[in-house]
């Protein structure tokens, strides 16, 4: 017969390994950095998609704008009436607006801050008319040669707009040179 010796005090113990703390510690700090890496993702795509809209707007705008330049109406009061608004050709769903303006040049009172009254006596009251009439000349002649045009251009989907606007030379205006 064979004797077996049981053995019932000894444990064995083992150190290699990982606590349940260590482990719950490692899964928190991943857990921690995987949340804030796909965040990060996430506005970096966000971003992305909005810059993109952005520079589309942008190539719009500037292609009507130098096709206008390249091409422009004939400049008249009644394109001040209203703005022109249509779908782009290539892209519809983006929506054009076109504007002119005509150019304003102030009066010469309100740019000097002085008041050029004909009863001025002497060379000051000689020379503040003649400098009157040049001005009159020169903004008449300005605003009839001179005209804005902004053009708008806004996605009907995402309500995304970019605003451009250029000075047109008007090279039919009738420019008179008056006597001083």
């Amino acid at each position: 017969m064979v004797k077996r010796k049981v053995v019932t005090n000894i444990i064995i113990k083992n150190n290699s390994g990982f606590t349940l703390m260590e482990v719950m510690i490692a899964i928190s700090i991943f857990a921690i950095f995987a949340t804030v890496f796909v965040t990060g993702q996430g506005y970096n795509l966000l971003d992305s998609s909005k810059i993109k809209e952005d520079i589309l707007l942008k190539d719009i705008c500037e292609n009507k704008i130098n096709e206008i330049i390249i091409n422009p109406p004939e400049l008249r009061d009644s394109l001040t009436i209203s703005k022109e608004t249509k779908s782009d050709d290539h892209n519809p769903d983006y929506q054009i607006t076109v504007e002119y303006k005509k150019f304003f040049v102030p009066e010469m009172d309100k740019i000097t801050g002085v008041k050029n009254d004909s009863e001025n006596s002497g060379e000051n009251g000689t020379q503040g008319q003649i400098e009157k009439r040049i001005f009159k000349i020169f903004k008449d002649n300005m605003e009839k040669m001179i005209w804005q045009v902004e053009v708008s251009v806004k996605n009907k989907n995402t309500d995304s707009q970019f605003h451009l606007s250029s000075w047109l030379y008007n090279a039919g205006a009738e420019v008179q040179i008056g006597q001083f």
